[in-house]
């Protein structure tokens, strides 16, 4: 070794490092001050030296240039005629006066869908939805003089205006809503400020089921068709409406069918842009208004888990009998539910990404705005510690989540149950899967199986035991993860400048534009059966959603009346603007 340093002529490698780093900073400092002297405003913009001298930027500093969540500019339509001829009328007392009495007219019909609900035709409760259809055709007859009315299964309904460009050079724009919603129990009726099927309107407030989730969408669009027949504009692209009437039910019934019709007319990537109900609208968030476009929907799994035993005298029972044994199941699944990481495929990661963008400074946690970068390189360390930071306030947003709804055992007090039950929802994160759900149960429930002597069935077993004392899981409705919609397209483009001009933040005052984000819907719509269709598919509700998304699901449902009232200029908007980017190409 020594003999070998004696030899050496160059100077030691640490050295010529230190060299190097001194004669960078020197060249660097020099470089810094002739900038700042020749452009002075670069002191008040850190990140512009960093990007423009060492081509390094950091995408989520505040007010970057060149960061993350671009925004585009405001789209207006070209067609100023039309455009004029709905602001006004929207902005008319006399039409909103009007429009508000048709959501209160439809939310009177009770639009219920069951669970329970049999087959369409033999079921009697499905007959409501002809009042719904027979309500739309009175309140909207300039529309039905236009469009082609397609009946799906009976009461789902597909209306086609079509356009002057055949959809093979102009794919069509679809927008969904549907008719059904959650059903108000007679018991809860009571608890509600005015009744769920009055459709009372306040003078601030549409109260009533349906009001929000969704026949305020539903009516918003149509609304929108409306507006741009009357006012004499003629469409290059095909506009669809698609109303389910099964979305609260999964829309088997009706979303399935009409989403198999439309692709037997225009096949894989046949459509233009699906635009459907989303849950948060516009929110303010980190002191700056955001609209919270959906690009994708958490995956979604009903798991049963049934232990069976043999019965008998409860005088003489055994230390553990089925309901212990499923109540120690359970307690396990919560102890140890789902863990979280936030990554870079999750599209509420580019939510916190415009976030640190566009939010005050001092309004974004610096703990979240550290640790954005190493999560868009696949730190699964970082992954894990911003999981930790936002768990209390989004940690479904980042993991999947579950949910005991049902148990039952038992059928008389003093017989020893030879069957309990337990029913779990999931909804399954992004970046997870069904295999990943049913390996995370598995390996939970099986040791509990085995300790107690116990066949254990998982979920691809089978089932061929005939021993009585078993567990067994099965899943029922899988569905994985939906694909993630592009936020580069121009379709989406579309609409984030639709939104942009149509939409005003939540404080004009104190606010700059509107800012279009990226969200996840961690709950599934009547989208789930249209991937096929386009790439293009996002849930954005174009009102302010507060208040646990204005009580949908639950009582005391409402719209705000002066947001609902401007739905329908975002719709026909969007449709002019998608007719312009055909006149573009």
């Amino acid at each position: 070794m020594e003999k070998l340093l004696g030899q050496q002529t160059k100077p030691p490698r640490n050295k010529s490092i230190i060299r190097m780093f001194f004669l960078r900073v020197i060249v660097a400092v020099t470089l810094t001050s002739a900038l700042l002297f020749t452009f002075p405003d670069a002191l008040l913009k850190p990140s512009w030296i960093t990007e423009r001298l060492f081509g390094l930027s950091d995408e989520y500093a505040p007010n970057s240039q060149h960061g993350a969540c671009q925004q585009v500019p405001k789209l207006s339509p070209k067609n100023k005629d039309v455009e004029q001829f709905i602001q006004q009328k929207v902005e008319s007392p006399e039409y909103q006066k009007e429009i508000i009495n048709k959501l209160s007219g439809i939310i009177r019909i009770p639009s219920e869908s069951y669970d329970d609900l049999g087959p369409i035709g033999e079921d009697k409760r499905w007959d409501i939805f002809y009042k719904v259809e027979q309500y739309i055709k009175a309140h909207y007859p300039t529309v039905f003089q236009n469009v082609k009315l397609d009946h799906v299964n009976t009461h789902g309904l597909l209306l086609t205006w079509e356009g002057s460009v055949p959809a093979s050079e102009a794919k069509p724009l679809l927008m969904l809503a549907h008719q059904d919603v959650v059903p108000v129990f007679a018991e809860n009726v009571k608890d509600w400020t005015h009744p769920p099927y009055d459709g009372y309107y306040d003078g601030e407030l549409i109260w009533g089921r349906g009001a929000t989730d969704d026949k305020g969408y539903l009516i918003s669009i149509i609304e929108s068709l409306d507006l741009l027949i009357k006012s004499g504009f003629k469409p290059k692209r095909t506009v669809i409406l698609s109303f389910g009437c099964d979305e609260e039910i999964s829309g088997a019934h009706c979303a399935l069918p009409i989403s198999q019709l439309l692709h037997s007319r225009y096949g894989d990537d046949g459509i233009y842009l699906i635009i459907d109900e989303g849950s948060m609208g516009v929110q303010k968030e980190f002191d700056r208004s955001f609209a919270m476009v959906s690009v994708a929907e958490k995956g979604y799994m009903d798991i049963s888990i049934n232990v069976t035993s043999t019965g008998g005298h409860a005088s003489n029972p055994p230390d553990h009998n089925t309901i212990g044994i499923l109540s120690e199941i359970v307690t396990t699944m919560e102890n140890n539910p789902f863990t979280g990481r936030v990554t870079s495929k999750n599209p509420t990661f580019d939510f916190l990404g415009c976030a640190a963008v566009h939010a005050r400074e001092s309004s974004f946690p610096k703990e979240i705005r550290n640790k954005l970068s190493k999560v868009a390189r696949g730190d699964g360390k970082a992954q894990k510690k911003l999981a930790e930071v936002l768990d209390s306030t989004m940690r479904y947003y980042f993991r999947t989540s579950q949910s005991v709804g049902i148990i039952n055992g038992g059928i008389k007090v003093n017989a020893i149950p030879e069957l309990a039950m337990a029913r779990v929802n999931v909804r399954i994160a992004v970046e997870s899967s069904i295999a990943q759900v049913e390996e995370h149960y598995e390996k939970l429930i099986k040791p509990i199986a085995k300790k107690h002597g116990m066949v254990f069935e998982g979920f691809n077993s089978t089932r061929n035991s005939t021993d009585p004392r078993k567990v067994s899981v099965f899943s029922q409705d899988g569905l994985e993860p939906s694909p993630v919609s592009p936020v580069n397209a121009e379709a989406f483009k579309v609409l984030s400048g639709t939104i942009r001009n149509t939409l005003k933040p939540l404080d004009i005052n104190n606010e700059g534009d509107i800012i279009v984000t990226p969200y996840l819907m961690t709950a599934n719509t009547d989208t789930k059966y249209f991937w096929a269709l386009t790439k293009n598919i996002y849930r954005y509700t174009p009102i302010t959603l507060e208040q646990n998304l204005n009580h949908a699901h639950t009582t005391d449902e409402f719209i705000r009346a002066d947001a609902f009232v401007r739905e329908p200029l975002f719709f026909a908007t969007l449709v002019l603007n998608a007719d312009d980017a055909v006149a573009a190409r």
